[in-house]
Order: structure tokens, then C-alpha cells, then sequence
């Protein structure tokens, strides 16, 4: 009779885990794949985290501020919190369109990457006044504090003879392995791989994020196009 009742016990216990399982995977696949066409009007209605900002059909304008470098400017929820667990790997596609008229005429340094609101890893897009020294896209990664990016680290890469700003921007993460590149049009394409140091927690949710080069400068946003799928 007790052995019985174990192996009952057992097979509830095992059909509890399978529903629990089959209803992680059904939630998952409720979120991914995530494919999303950022415009400048769904920017604005769908950021979390948002700085001074102006709404034009043809993009969306991050303004200048007040303060140090390295400023959150943009937070874009991709995964909500609870969704993922800390076993769990995505990658992470996202093409930038961005008007370069600014980029043409002023100091335009910006990074695009992901987070999970405490850790970020990302790429430093450099404006063309600093090709001289820098690359036009390199690794960057830190700790969101009270919303300025601190204790960041850079990888320098190759540079480039191009002297023209990119208009169209493509990064690639996968998380489990610290993983990304990015790609400009410089040079007839221009690829930059990187290795990142932090891992992020996915249990956390995950974000596009985009945090200003220096509080003054003003950056024009096309659109995002972004693809987010599990490992």
C-alpha cells in the first residue's frame, strides 16, 4: 500500500512539473520571437524610460540635458520580468536608422545595446569628429546607477578612412555567451565583434536601452527595427 501511494504521489507530482513546464514554454512563446518596428510615434508611446525628447513624423529626437556624461536617454521593454530564468539565453537583433545631418555637423557620441535595468552591454557609436582616434562603433558595458551608466568598460577597435557617419546601424547579441557585434557602413561595411564581461539576469526582463554620449548633444532616431528570439 505505501508503495503504492508513492508511486501516486510520484506521477502527481511529475504530471505537476510537466503542466508547470508546458506552461513556461506557452508563456514564452506568447513573448517570442519578438519582432518590432520601432517608429518615432511608438518610441514615444512604449518607452519606460524617457529624457527630454521631441515627436516628428520623421524621427524621434533625443534633446539635450543637463548633467555628466553617459546619461540614460531611452529604455524599450523587449521581454517583461518573470518570463525568462537566469538558465535561459536570447539573441538579440536591432538595425538603427538615424537622421546624420546632426552627426554631419556636431559631437554626436551615443550607445545602443540591452540591459536588464541594472546591468547594460551595448556599442558607443562615435560621432565622425572623433574618427580620427576612434572607431566608429566599439564595445561598451556598465552598471545602470540612479540612470547615468558607471563603472564602464571599452574594448578600442580598428579604425576606419571613411570620414562618412553611418545611417544605418546593426548590432547582434547573443547573452549566454557575452557575445555582440555591430556593423556600420563605413569602408564598404565596417564589423566590430565583442566580448562582454557582464552577464545579464534575464529573470530581470530585458531592454533596449540608449544612453547619451555627453548631456549636451541631440540624437534623431529614424526608426529600430528589432528581433528577439530564445536560444
Amino acid at each position: 500500500m505505501v508503495l503504492v501511494i508513492v508511486l501516486v504521489l510520484l506521477e502527481i507530482t511529475g504530471l505537476q512539473v510537466g503542466v508547470e513546464a508546458n506552461k513556461k514554454v506557452q508563456v514564452v512563446e506568447t513573448i517570442l520571437p519578438y519582432n518590432q518596428l520601432m517608429t518615432p510615434h511608438w518610441i514615444h508611446k512604449h518607452s519606460t524610460i524617457i529624457g527630454p525628447h521631441a515627436l516628428y513624423p520623421q524621427y524621434f529626437e533625443i534633446l539635450p540635458t543637463s548633467g555628466p556624461e553617459d546619461i540614460h536617454a531611452l529604455q524599450l521593454q523587449l521581454v517583461p520580468p518573470g518570463i525568462l530564468t537566469t538558465t535561459d539565453s536570447v539573441t538579440v537583433a536591432m538595425t538603427i536608422a538615424v537622421d546624420t545631418t546632426l552627426a554631419d555637423s556636431a559631437e554626436h557620441d551615443v550607445s545602443f545595446g540591452i540591459g536588464d535595468g541594472t546591468k547594460f552591454v551595448g556599442f558607443h557609436i562615435v560621432g565622425k569628429n572623433n574618427y580620427r582616434a576612434l572607431s566608429p562603433c566599439y564595445l561598451t558595458e556598465g552598471d545602470n546607477i540612479d540612470g547615468i551608466l558607471k563603472n564602464v568598460r571599452t574594448v578600442p577597435a580598428p579604425l576606419v578612412a571613411s570620414r562618412r557617419y553611418s545611417s544605418e546601424i546593426k548590432l547582434q547579441f547573443r547573452s549566454a555567451e557575452r557575445w555582440g557585434s555591430c556593423h556600420t557602413e563605413q569602408d564598404e561595411g565596417y564589423t566590430n565583434i565583442a566580448s562582454y564581461q557582464r552577464l545579464l539576469d534575464l529573470t530581470k526582463g530585458l531592454h533596449l536601452e540608449v544612453y547619451r554620449g555627453s548631456a549636451h548633444e541631440k540624437y534623431r532616431i529614424k526608426y529600430i527595427k528589432v528581433e528577439v528570439d530564445i536560444d
